[in-house]
C-alpha cells in the first residue's frame, strides 16, 4: 500500500479556483469568486497563467491600504512568476515546496499537456483536511478490520457462553416454579432472560470461530465478570440482605454474593440462608456447581482446542483430556459423584433432601455455600468424613477422575502431584493441632476438617475462625494460597506450580504424569512434553508432533530430560508472585478502610483470592462498599488464576 505522502498531488487537488485576465479589476474578480466561495484566482495573459491572487493579497494590498477596488487591477497585486507542480509530483514534494517558498498553495499542471493547463490547486488548508480525512478513514478501516478479526470471535464465543449459562439457569427457575416460590422463581427467570438476551446480541455482533490466547483470555475474564453481574439480579430482586433503600449497597452486596457463587469461593454476607426460599438456596448452590464444572469445561474448550492442546495450557493446567473425555468427566462422572454424595449425606444423617442436594453441590466443586447456618451443628462424624472425602475428590485433577473410570484404570497410578497433595493435607492437619492451641478444645476431626476445607479451597467451617491465634491464621492463609491440584475445581496457586518451581530451582526432574498412558507433565502454558516408559526408556513428544495420531519419539538421556519449558516456569513464578502481591495489597487497603488487624485483613483477602471463602468476621453486611468490591475482584481474578488477565495486556507472556 502506497503511503499518503508518496501519492501524486493529482489525488489531492482542489477545483476551487478561477482563471481571470490580468486587466480585470479586483472588484469584478471578487464578484466572480464570492458566490462560489473561491479563495484562489489564477491570473492569465492571453489565456496563459502568469500569476496568482489570493484572499490574503486582496486584503493586504487593497482593503487595508484603503484603495478603490474598482481601480486596482489583478496584474498589480498578483504574485508572479507562478510556481506550479506537475500532476505526477508527490504530495511530499508539494509540502516541501510550500515550506521552502513559504506559500500556502500551489497550482497543479498536467504534465502530459503541452500547454501546461492548470488542473487544480493544492492548498495547505485543503491538504490538511484531506490528509486528516484520509487518516480517519484509514483508522476506521483498520478499526473495522480489527473488530472483524479480533473482536467478532470474542463476541461470538462470549455470546455462546452467555446463552449456555441462560439455559443452565433455567433449572433453579423451574424448581422455584414447582415449589410455588414465585418471587424466587421470577428473580431467577430475570437472570435467565438477561443472560440469554445478552448472548443473542453478542452472537449477532460476532461470529463463532477459533480464538488465540489473548482472545481466549478476554472471553474467560469477560464471562466470569458478566456471570457475576447477571447472577446478582436474583439477589437484588429477593434482597436477602434486609437492606432498605440503599440501592448501591444492595447492588455491591449482590455482586459479591454472585461472584462468590460462580467463582466457587463461598464468602457470604447472608447470615441466615435458612430463612430464604428453598429454591433460592438451591439457586445459590447451583451457581457454584455450574461455575465449578460447566464453566471449567467451557474455559477448557476455549483454551484447549484439539489442534492446540500443547500450546494453550496457561489457564488451568493439569492432565490432557480430549474434548469428549472432558465432557464425559463433567457431565457423567461428576454427576454420578453428586448423586452418590446426596444419598450418603441424606441417609446417614437427619438432613432435609434439598439441603443435602445443596450441600453436595457446593462440596463437589469446592464451593462453600451452606444451605443452613447451623447445618454443621447437626452433622455427625460420618457425614463430616463424607464431606471431607467430597472436598478432596473435587480438589483432584479431572484427568485423574477420567482415568479411574476409563479402561486403563488397572495401569494407572497416582501422579506425583496427587501424592504430594495428599501427603501435604495429612501433614498440615497434624501441624494445625500444634500450631493452633484452641484446636485442642475440639477433637482431631475438627483439625483435619478445616485443613481439608482450606487446602481444597472449599471454605466450610464450624468453628469461629476469629478466635484463632495469630499463628493459626497465618497457617491457614498459607494453606489457602497453596490450594489444590491443577485442572480441578480447587483454587489457589496449585501444588503442581510449586513442584515445578522446586524442581527447576533444584535442577531435578519430578515426574508428574499418571504413568503408562500419555499424560502431560504440565501445569502451565507451554508444557508440551510427555513421558512414557517404553522398554525402560523415557521419551517426550515434541510440539510439532503433538497433534499426530502416532507421534514421533524423541529419546533423551534421563539425566538431561527437561519435561517443562522455561515459559512454564516463568508463568508459575508469575502466578505465585501475583497471588502474594494482590493478597498483601488487598489486605492493606481493607485493613485501612475497616480499621481491622492486618493479619485479619490478609486472611480475608487471601481467602477471596484463593476462592476459599473462610472469614474471620470482616466480611459482613456492615463491610464498606470499597472492600466488598475488592473482595469481588479478588474472587474473579483468583478463579482464572490471574494469569489470564496478564495475557490480555502483556503480549510477551503469550509467546
Amino acid at each position: 500500500m502506497v503511503e499518503p505522502l508518496e501519492r501524486p498531488v493529482s489525488s489531492y487537488v482542489s477545483k476551487k479556483f478561477v482563471m481571470v485576465d490580468e486587466n480585470v479589476s479586483v472588484a469584478n474578480a471578487v464578484k466572480l469568486t464570492q458566490p462560489k466561495n473561491i479563495e484562489t484566482i489564477i491570473v492569465t495573459s492571453n489565456g496563459k497563467p502568469i500569476g496568482i491572487v489570493t484572499d490574503s493579497d486582496i486584503l493586504e494590498k487593497v482593503v487595508i491600504k484603503g484603495d478603490d477596488s474598482d481601480l486596482v487591477f489583478l496584474k498589480s497585486i498578483m504574485t508572479s512568476p507562478i510556481l506550479t507542480l506537475h500532476s505526477t509530483a508527490s504530495l511530499k514534494q508539494a509540502i516541501e515546496l510550500m515550506r521552502i517558498r513559504k506559500i500556502k498553495r500551489v497550482p497543479i499542471v498536467d504534465s502530459h499537456n503541452k500547454n501546461a493547463q492548470i488542473i487544480g490547486i493544492v492548498t495547505q488548508k485543503f491538504l490538511a483536511e484531506t490528509i486528516r480525512n484520509s487518516v480517519i478513514e484509514k483508522t476506521f478501516k483498520s478499526y473495522r478490520v480489527s473488530i472483524k478479526e479480533n473482536y467478532k470471535p470474542i463476541f461470538g464465543n462470549l455470546g455462546f457462553i452467555m446463552q449456555f449459562a441462560g439455559i443452565l439457569m433455567i433449572v433453579p427457575a423451574i424448581f422455584g416454579t414447582v415449589l410455588n416460590e414465585l418471587e424466587s422463581a421470577a428473580s431467577i427467570y430475570l437472570a435467565v432472560i438477561s443472560m440469554s438476551l445478552t448472548g443473542f446480541i453478542l452472537n449477532t455482533l460476532g461470529e463463532k470461530s477459533s480464538l488465540n490466547l489473548k482472545q481466549s483470555s478476554i472471553v474467560v475474564v469477560s464471562s466470569f465478570t458478566l456471570l457475576s453481574l447477571y447472577g446478582s439480579l436474583p439477589y437484588m430482586y429477593v434482597n436477602p440482605f434486609e437492606l432498605n433503600s440503599d440501592y448501591l449497597s444492595l447492588f455491591v452486596s449482590s455482586v459479591l454474593e454472585s461472584s462468590s457463587g460462580y467463582t466457587t469461593t463461598g464468602i457470604s454476607t447472608i447470615e441466615n440462608p435458612e430463612s430464604l426460599p428453598e429454591s433460592f438456596v438451591f439457586y445459590r448452590s447451583y451457581t457454584q456447581w455450574v461455575g465449578g464444572l460447566s464453566f471449567v469445561y467451557l474455559v477448557m474448550a476455549l483454551y484447549y482446542p484439539e489442534t492446540k492442546l500443547a500450546t494453550m495450557r496457561n489457564m488451568i493446567g493439569g492432565g490432557i483430556l480430549k474434548f469428549k473425555q472432558l465432557l464425559s468427566t463433567i457431565s457423567i462422572i461428576f454427576v454420578f459423584y453428586t448423586i452418590i454424595f446426596i444419598l450418603l449425606i441424606f441417609f446417614i444423617g437427619n438432613i432435609h433432601l434439598i439441603e443435602s442436594v445443596s450441600l453436595s453441590f457446593t462440596t463437589l466443586v469446592t464451593g462453600g455455600f451452606i444451605p443452613d447456618s447451623t447445618i454443621f451443628d447437626s452433622l455427625n462424624s460420618y457425614q463430616l468424613i463424607v464431606i471431607m472425602a467430597g472436598m478432596i475428590i473435587a480438589a483432584l485433577p479431572f484427568g485423574f477422575h477420567y482415568g479411574i473410570f476409563s479402561k486403563e484404570v488397572k495401569s494407572r497410578r497416582l501422579s506425583m502431584e496427587i501424592i504430594v497433595y495428599l501427603f501435604f493435607v495429612l501433614l498440615l492437619a497434624g501441624l494445625f493441632v500444634i500450631v493452633e492451641p484452641s484446636i485442642s478444645t475440639h477433637d482431631w476431626l475438627t483439625s483435619v476438617f478445616h485443613v481439608v476445607s482450606a487446602s481444597t479451597t472449599t471454605g466450610f467451617s464450624f468453628i469461629n475462625l476469629s478466635y484463632l491465634s495469630l499463628e493459626g491464621k497465618i497457617f491457614l492463609i498459607f494453606v489457602m494460597l497453596v490450594g489444590g491440584t491443577a485442572f480441578s475445581t480447587a483454587g489457589g496457586i496449585k501444588i503442581a506450580r510449586l513442584l515445578l518451581i522446586l524442581q527447576k530451582l533444584k535442577g531435578n526432574t519430578i515426574f508428574l504424569s499418571m504413568s503408562d498412558a500419555f499424560t502431560p507433565l504440565s501445569i502451565s502454558s507451554t508444557a508440551i512434553q510427555f513421558r512414557k516408559h517404553l522398554n525402560g526408556q523415557k521419551f517426550s513428544i515434541t510440539k510439532k508432533n503433538v497433534s499426530k495420531s502416532k507421534p514421533d519419539l524423541v529419546y533423551h538421556d534421563s539425566q538431561k530430560l527437561s519435561l517443562l519449558s522455561d515459559k512454564a516456569f516463568r508463568d508459575a513464578i508469575f502466578v505465585v508472585i501475583l497471588f502474594v502481591i494482590l493478597s498483601l495489597a488487598s489486605a492493606t487497603t481493607i485493613s485501612y478502610l475497616t480499621k481491622s488487624d492486618f493479619v485479619d485483613a490478609l486472611f480475608e483477602s487471601s481467602s477471596a483470592l484463593s476462592n476459599t471463602g473462610f472469614s474471620v468476621g470482616i466480611t459482613t453486611m456492615d463491610l464498606d462498599l470499597v472492600s466488598k468490591v475488592i473482595l469481588s475482584i479478588n474472587m474473579v481474578l483468583g478463579r482464572f488464576e490471574i494469569i489470564a488477565l496478564l495475557y490480555i495486556f502483556i503480549s510477551r507472556l503469550r509467546r
